[in-house]
């Protein structure tokens, strides 16, 4: 009597079963053989079923056939899995043994575990591209949500996946982060699939600090004054829901004649507001070009400070 010796399934999605079958010959030619028990020394992951060729135990099989008996494996876990089945008879060699081995995986993975988005400006948006991957051989039904500090500046906004996730196919999701809050924000993804033991699976989402205020021109031209000195405006754009402080300094060749004279802002910009600086050049080069530099700071902004281009041409 023979039984086939190794039994190998392969890598099968955890909850998801797979059968395959082996074999008992009868390779004498006179004497029926008879099985009477077959037992897996794991029933619940690796089962015997009746789907097999040989039918119900016991089994008789005639000299010089051979029927087939189906195993069915269904991890619990993700890892390696290995069991036994052994076979009772009436041949000499009784028992007989096969071995069963099988890994678990994962029923669905992303492409990333976590998503670091960049440095966005309060009030924009940025996307980062999210695969996900059904390892199954049957078809599953999909659901997104967002939890934690930050969930509601955070969206599925596209991509190619649907309510279901066709067997064994990948499909895409666009995260998109939508900067509200100042500083860094964080949240976190839940993936779900049914059927699935192992679900939900989570994408850990963060960013750099938002970037709460704009100042602009960057560069400020005075051109050839006419008179002995000219003023221009910085405008300071708050756009976070607290006021931030502002602050100025000027360094460069001619830092001596450019200079803060006023302007709206004073220390601090208010909330969601836009304020002004007023920056005046009044030369002594007479008549030469000069230039400088401004360093305008804004505080909890990581852009800052922002540089700003100042030039000029005394009379």
């Amino acid at each position: 009597m023979t039984l086939t010796a190794a039994l190998p399934f392969g890598s099968i999605a955890v909850g998801q079963t797979t059968t395959k079958t082996v074999t008992v010959t009868n390779t004498g030619a006179i004497h029926a053989l008879v099985v009477s028990s077959a037992a897996s020394s794991d029933p619940v992951e690796f089962v015997l079923s009746s789907s097999g060729t040989c039918g119900a135990i016991p089994v008789t099989v005639a000299p010089k056939t051979s029927c087939t008996l189906a195993v069915a494996f269904t991890p619990n876990s993700v890892g390696a899995h290995s069991a036994s089945l052994t076979l009772s008879d009436n041949s000499t060699t009784s028992p007989q043994h096969s071995s069963l081995t099988g890994t678990g995986i994962v029923d669905l993975t992303t492409s990333a575990s976590s998503l670091v988005f960049p440095n966005v400006k309060i009030g924009s948006t940025a996307v980062k591209e999210l695969n996900v991957i059904n390892h199954q051989t049957q078809a599953v039904t999909l659901n997104q949500q967002f939890s934690g500090n930050n969930a509601s500046d955070f969206s599925i906004t596209g991509g190619t996946c649907t309510a279901t996730l066709a067997a064994s196919t990948t499909c895409l999701l666009d995260v998109t982060f939508t900067a509200r809050a100042l500083g860094t924000e964080s949240a976190t993804l839940s993936i779900a699939d049914s059927p699935d033991p192992l679900s939900p699976y989570t994408v850990a989402l963060s960013t750099g600090p938002t970037i709460p205020a704009t100042v602009t021109p960057v560069t400020v031209a005075f051109g050839t004054l006419t008179t002995s000195s000219k003023t221009r405006d910085l405008t300071v754009t708050n756009l976070s829901k607290v006021a931030l402080p502002v602050g100025e300094s000027i360094s460069g060749a001619n830092a001596s004649d450019f200079a803060v004279t006023g302007g709206t802002c004073g220390t601090s910009a208010a909330s969601n507001s836009s304020c002004t600086i007023a920056v005046t050049f009044t030369p002594t080069g007479g008549g030469a070009a000069e230039s400088a530099s401004m360093a305008v700071t804004i505080g909890s902004d990581p852009s800052s400070p922002y540089s700003i281009s100042l030039t000029g041409t005394g009379p």
